[in-house]
């Protein structure tokens, strides 16, 4: 999945620049003691004179919210005018603002939001450098060509964007736009993991587990798993629950299993559903709990997982009319108690909604 990490930058923040007019300076002093009508003041005054960082500062005070209603036209009037004399910021801002609308006092023009932080990524900055790429990848305001939205990522990635640079790695996964290469997929996704991106580190993790574009190394990968199970992935729970089941980068545990497809369970995932239903339904690291095993199977089924289906059939034949009801019931308790936790939908059905 490839997605969008547009954050807009609209908040008077601490630019500490030369400035050739006094009334920008104390502008800046009034905006740090929170005097933000003095700040529109002299940022004024300075920005009819051509200092191109009042004119920023002032587009993005006029937009923040700290002088009332955001006023839209000024704001972006302002800021188109530090644009067209190369400041990056305010390009970026302005070209934010064009990609994410705001009707009615902003129509949503993706064309234009292009232009702008083509702009602002010609000129170096990274996050323009990325939303160029991620809106040619996608063919957002301009035609899909993947070949350029993996040089745009490229560019990002050597400053250390690590979004482009998982991005990247996927392009070369896939071979999109760039000659397939897991070499060098991985190499793109190690340095977004060592930023601390979860995906990245999802994605080393599965590839050091498989031994795709590099070695197999099993203890490696759930080192990985683990990091990336700290930022919440669900995904590496279940994986860490997998390996710590079959004993692999580490020992045997069925506790442990347990506990990580626990985890991943209640971020709803079918597979982690499955196994802890196989292992109510075995016995294994505790007694057999067969109407636990009927609601873990009878969960999983309801997210899509096939298999579930006939496991818990087998289960049922081992249950009389009353106890399927019950185990119903505690399938159908545990499913309202964790639904409003944020989880994924399968194009499967049946799903219970």
């Amino acid at each position: 999945m490839f997605l969008f990490f547009l954050q807009v930058l609209l908040i008077v923040s601490n630019i500490f620049v030369t400035a050739h007019a006094d009334s920008f300076s104390e502008g800046m002093d009034a905006a740090q003691k929170g005097d933000y009508q003095a700040a529109q003041q002299n940022w004024l005054a300075a920005a009819k004179q051509g200092n191109i960082e009042a004119q920023y500062n002032l587009g993005a005070l006029l937009l923040s919210g700290k002088l009332g209603q955001p006023d839209y036209d000024s704001a972006m009037s302002w800021l188109d005018i530090a644009a067209q004399k190369g400041h990056d910021e305010a390009a970026y801002a302005l070209g934010m603002l064009y990609y994410t609308g705001n009707e009615p006092d902003v129509k949503r023009d993706q064309k234009k939001a292009f232009e702008l932080f083509k702009k602002s990524a010609e000129r170096g900055s990274a996050v323009a450098q990325f939303n160029v790429g991620a809106m040619l990848m996608n063919g957002q305001g301009v035609k899909k060509d993947l070949k350029a939205a993996a040089d745009w990522f490229e560019k990002a990635g050597e400053q250390g964007h690590s979004q482009a640079q998982f991005n990247l790695g996927l392009l070369y996964l896939s071979g999109s736009g760039v000659k397939q290469d897991t070499k060098q997929a991985y190499s793109w996704f190690k340095r977004s993991a060592e930023s601390g991106y979860p995906n990245a580190q999802y994605r080393v993790a599965k590839m050091l587990f498989d031994g795709d574009g590099v070695a197999l190394d099993h203890v490696q990968a759930k080192s990985w798993f683990l990091k990336a199970q700290e930022n919440n992935s669900v995904e590496a729970a279940f994986m860490l629950g997998f390996m710590s089941y079959l004993g692999l980068g580490g020992s045997q545990d069925n506790l442990m299993a347990r506990h990580w497809f626990d985890v991943a369970a209640k971020g709803w995932d079918r597979n982690a559903q499955f196994y802890l239903g196989l292992m109510n339904q075995r016995g294994d690291g505790d007694q057999k709990n067969l109407l636990e095993a009927y609601k873990w199977f009878d969960l999983a089924a309801s997210s899509g997982h096939e298999d579930a289906h006939y496991y818990r059939s087998a289960v049922a034949a081992a249950l009389s009319a009353e106890q399927r009801q019950q185990a119903s019931q505690l399938a159908q308790q545990w499913f309202d108690e964790n639904h409003d936790t944020p989880h994924k939908h399968y194009n499967k059905i049946p799903h219970q909604h």
